[in-house]
């Protein structure tokens, strides 16, 4: 079985680590007045110690690629039940004649991409594994609404936001051009939650007030 390119890398590094570790550890044994029973478990250990890093840094690396096969999973259920799709690249929604709005946004950028409606108007998921400089999130997801008119830029304080019913893992709000943009904590991770995130974000949009 060929594995990964990247679990072979981390592997390949796993091994030049042990094994430069324990040659250190040899070499200045031998010139060294270390008593012989440490000169031989000392270059074990070192090698053992950087397998074990390894191995715990291809746990991590499994780990969050089980999760983001999860997020995709719940983001392909949410654009099939709201008429829409999902992608990993903005191009391939204005390609296909579909004519969706949101995906020419500067907000709408990340690896894994939705597009749908809900209750009457377009929204947009994007979710992104770049550090938001904004909100301070390693893996944030961006939950856009198109708006039925043009609106003057405007931002929501992080004291306030509590007040919108955004729930708990809002991170920010603001709006501008046709679009509302709410960034939210981590990717989804559970269908209902996503749901209820997309709902509280769409209820806000029609709250707005006309201009």
């Amino acid at each position: 079985m060929r594995l990964p390119d990247d679990t072979r890398v981390t592997l390949l590094m796993g091994a030049a680590v042990g094994g430069f570790t324990a040659v250190i550890f040899l070499v200045v044994g031998l010139f060294s007045p270390v008593p012989w029973q440490w000169k031989v478990p000392l270059p074990i250990a070192a090698f053992v110690i950087g397998f074990s890093l390894i191995a715990t840094t291809l746990g991590d690396e499994e780990h969050a690629a089980d999760r983001r096969e999860n997020s995709r999973v719940i983001l392909l259920a949410w654009a099939s039940l709201n008429g829409g799709r999902c992608e990993t690249d903005p191009a391939a929604f204005t390609t296909d004649g579909e004519g969706w709005e949101l995906p020419a946004s500067p907000h709408f950028r990340g690896s894994l991409l939705a597009v749908g409606h809900r209750d009457g108007v377009e929204v947009g998921i994007s979710c992104s594994t770049h550090r938001d400089p904004e909100t301070g999130t390693d893996q944030p997801m961006t939950v856009l609404v198109r708006l039925t008119e043009e609106r003057s830029p405007a931002r929501v304080q992080y004291r306030k936001m509590h007040r919108l019913g955004l729930g708990q893992h809002a991170e920010s709000v603001a709006m501008g051009g046709r679009e509302l943009w709410v960034k939210f904590e981590g990717w989804p991770s559970d269908f209902v939650e996503l749901n209820a995130q997309v709902d509280a974000v769409v209820r806000l949009a029609a709250s707005l007030p006309e201009t």
